[in-house]
């Protein structure tokens, strides 16, 4: 049987705004996100006269292979009412995003398995109902269906292209840490979450078109992120210091710098890229 072997990108928020809280608990976000070549790769394998059923692995310990996993879950939601044609899954996860960091490891995961499903399944799903589903599995899941340069607005699902940023080399930097999402959140002053007014539609296009868009790199979730995690806030302390653009990810705990800069003890750098990538083409 053959394997189908798909790639997971990282994705970085170039500019994080929370704008207040939704009648639903979550924020209303205004967020860029930015994909890059830092991956994990999964590995699947389909096999139609198996039993019916999905079946995991991980080369990482620390990640559960069962549907507590975002990835299992997007599998499961795929062949959802047509299980008995959809014959046996098999699929191996290989880790290189941590997990915890504000990255979109898990995010990532299940999108691809989503993309790698539709290449099996042909037609089971139109685009608009794939993306309806990466938005019950999470608020960035549907970017990680298209890749490159997105505005993510409301949960951060809402997405509008924006134009592609040129090719930037980046180091994501990741401390002892690990931050979630919620906690984060909930940490929060009542001046920090809003309600604030978004920008003007056109207004991003128009900072990437004109080349300012490095200096407008912003995360409202950062001074959060700091008071919960002294780690994080020593990272940022060590970035300001190399004199390029830096910022935190998502909710933490990792952090970025346009450009290389060496990591300080005890943090795990990796050396990257910026990518643009659209769904068709984020296959390994």
């Amino acid at each position: 049987m053959p394997t189908l072997t798909i790639r997971a990108y990282a994705k970085l928020n170039l500019y994080l705004e929370v704008l207040g809280r939704r009648s639903d608990g979550f924020h209303r976000l205004e967020t860029v996100f930015q994909s890059i070549a830092l991956h994990d790769d999964i590995d699947l394998v389909h096999d139609r006269s198996g039993p019916p059923g999905i079946v995991m692995s991980c080369d990482d310990a620390t990640i559960p292979v069962d549907a507590s996993n975002l990835a299992w879950r997007a599998a499961a939601a795929f062949i959802a009412g047509r299980e008995p044609s959809a014959g046996r899954l098999s699929m191996t996860l290989r880790k290189n995003i941590p997990h915890g960091a504000g990255l979109g490891g898990g995010s990532s995961d299940a999108a691809a398995v989503l993309r790698a499903l539709d290449q099996v399944f042909p037609g089971w799903h139109d685009a608009a109902s794939l993306q309806r589903m990466a938005a019950t599995l999470g608020s960035d899941v549907p970017f990680f269906l298209v890749g490159g340069t997105a505005l993510g607005e409301e949960r951060g699902e809402v997405l509008t292209a924006l134009p592609d940023i040129p090719p930037t080399a980046v180091t994501v930097l990741m401390p002892p840490a690990r931050l979630p999402t919620p906690a984060v959140f909930a940490a929060l002053t009542d001046s920090e979450r809003g309600p604030r007014p978004g920008h003007a539609a056109g207004w991003w296009p128009q900072q990437i078109i004109s080349g300012t868009w490095s200096s407008l790199l912003f995360n409202r979730l950062a001074d959060p992120a700091t008071r919960l995690c002294p780690a994080v806030g020593a990272l940022l302390s060590h970035l300001r210091q190399c004199g390029l653009p830096y910022l935190m990810s998502g909710s933490g705990a990792a952090c970025f710098v346009l450009g290389h800069c060496d990591p300080p003890p005890g943090v795990t750098a990796w050396h990257t890229s910026t990518i643009t990538r659209t769904r068709a083409s984020m296959s390994a």
